[in-house]
């Protein structure tokens, strides 16, 4: 019996990871990153200057004011770690440094409820060249897991 229960529970699991994988990303509002799944969605978007601004919406992506959130990132680039902190400015979260320089390096964003609420961490890898097809930021691409084709960066 508990044979039977395991099987079927391994094949749910695997069902469930084969749906996450096969459904297309959520364009971001702004041009960014959606990172999550599931309302309240954030959004991770690079500026020109190289300032990131995480935006929150709602399940039928309108934008909602942040309430207590709490976000941070670590950049882990090439020359090191960078951690970013964030301010609130115009109905988002907005980093107080930049980005360093070059790309082609993964940023952990670490998003709280509230102050005391459990970390959630969310990893983008940052390329900022555009992509042809889309015409989005590699890093907020929306083509390369719906195709199944990866970009070369």
């Amino acid at each position: 019996m508990k044979t039977i229960r395991k099987i079927i529970l391994t094949s749910f699991a695997r069902l469930a990871t084969a749906v996450a994988f096969a459904a297309k990303p959520i364009p971001g509002p702004k041009g960014g990153k959606i990172v999550t799944a599931e309302a309240p969605h954030v959004e991770f978007f690079v500026e020109k200057d190289r300032s990131v601004i995480v935006s929150f919406y709602d399940k039928d992506m309108k934008p909602v004011t942040p309430a207590g959130q709490v976000v941070s990132a670590v950049a882990e680039a090439k020359t090191g770690k960078v951690t970013l902190a964030f301010t609130a400015k115009d109905g988002a979260l907005v980093s107080t440094a930049p980005l360093p320089e070059g790309d082609g390096y993964r940023v952990v964003v670490q998003v709280r409820d509230t102050a005391e609420a459990r970390p959630k961490n969310y990893r983008v890898e940052f390329h900022e060249e555009v992509c042809g097809e889309c015409k989005r930021a590699e890093y907020a691409c929306i083509c390369d897991e719906a195709g199944g084709d990866k970009h070369d960066h």
